[in-house]
């Protein structure tokens, strides 16, 4: 999974945290444990001495002195066990309480990530994606073709709502089974909730399940984490500017609802142009036309979207007010 700088640096505070908290945990239940048993703290210095000694003894080739030193420490570490046991206390007492033994809340295992580190990233990007709660309502397993009419055509291509809708959602399909190989940006466009944001939260939460790192915003959130970075200098804006770049998808929802001047403008240029320079995924809905498009954003940024995104049209009645609709009746 590709995450931000903040986000890594995010995750492993957490787990310096458990470490911390590990380490206090176990200086408690040690200083529980001498007093409540006195004779553990002598013969915990003991082994400390032996073991020093042992090490000191193999070092200078006296390893059958080392052997019996090490016998002697089993001893000990036996009377131990005896008498953490006789005082009511397990064994592990004083073995810190991980919440992943297998990395011991590293979050690495032999130099790799682990599954509890690949997880909480995976929590985190959905944390961060503004979507965390709507993808348990709007994914590919609750899409369903019925909102779309075969009987509504466009008069332009002779193809109906239900035709349009199909392709639209092959697309998104392929989209997300390539996107780790091959990527792309998609621009899904057309009237007044037909589900174009229904659609790119399935894709949003296919990716986000594949470990993929995902934020959404709508143009309105998106054009003001800009100008609070530019000119406020908000260092929570200046955060989310950050991932915006970096991470492996963004979405951006109704653009062309934002209050459209020569600032919403150039950043929407930058943006998207920087994103293709890094090779990094886009995905944007709009209920403008391709021409509205041109008009508001300039030639220079609908090249760029015309040129690198693939198109979805999506046309019919309004999902929404049909839904509505259905649940009155």
């Amino acid at each position: 999974m590709a995450l931000t700088n903040a986000q890594y640096d995010s995750l492993m505070r957490e787990y310096n945290n458990k470490q911390m908290r590990n380490h206090q945990i176990v200086i408690q239940r040690e200083e529980e444990l001498y007093r409540a048993v006195p004779e553990l703290s002598r013969l915990d210095d003991e082994v400390s001495r032996l073991s020093v000694e042992s090490i000191d003894r193999l070092l200078n080739g006296d390893a059958a002195g080392s052997a019996a030193l090490k016998e002697k420490l089993g001893d000990i570490r036996k009377q131990r066990e005896t008498l953490i046991q006789e005082h009511g206390y397990p064994l592990d007492y004083l073995t810190p309480p991980y919440d992943c033994p297998l990395c011991q809340d590293t979050g690495f295992v032999d130099g790799k990530r682990c599954r509890c580190f690949v997880q909480a990233s995976i929590d985190l990007v959905y944390s961060q994606s503004h979507l965390d709660d709507i993808l348990d309502q709007e994914n590919f397993d609750v899409f369903s073709f019925d909102y779309y009419s075969k009987d509504i055509v466009d008069a332009k291509s002779g193809r109906s709502s239900l035709d349009f809708a199909k392709d639209a959602y092959e697309t998104a399909q392929n989209f997300v089974q390539n996107f780790s190989t091959e990527g792309g940006s998609l621009l899904l466009y057309g009237d007044t909730g037909t589900g174009k944001t229904f659609l790119s939260n399935c894709i949003a939460k296919s990716l986000l399940d594949q470990g993929h790192s995902v934020i959404y915003f709508t143009a309105f959130q998106f054009f003001d984490i800009f100008e609070k970075d530019v000119f406020q200098k908000d260092e929570d804006a200046m955060e989310a500017h950050e991932q915006i770049f970096q991470c492996d998808l963004l979405i951006i929802d109704d653009l062309g609802t934002e209050f459209s001047n020569s600032f919403t403008t150039s950043q929407l240029f930058l943006c998207l142009n920087e994103r293709l320079l890094r090779g990094k995924s886009t995905v944007i809905s709009t209920n403008l036309s391709m021409k509205q498009l041109r008009e508001i954003y300039s030639e220079r940024t609908s090249s760029r979207i015309f040129s690198n995104y693939q198109p979805c049209k999506l046309f019919g009645d309004d999902i929404r007010i049909k839904k509505k609709l259905s649940n009155k009746s």
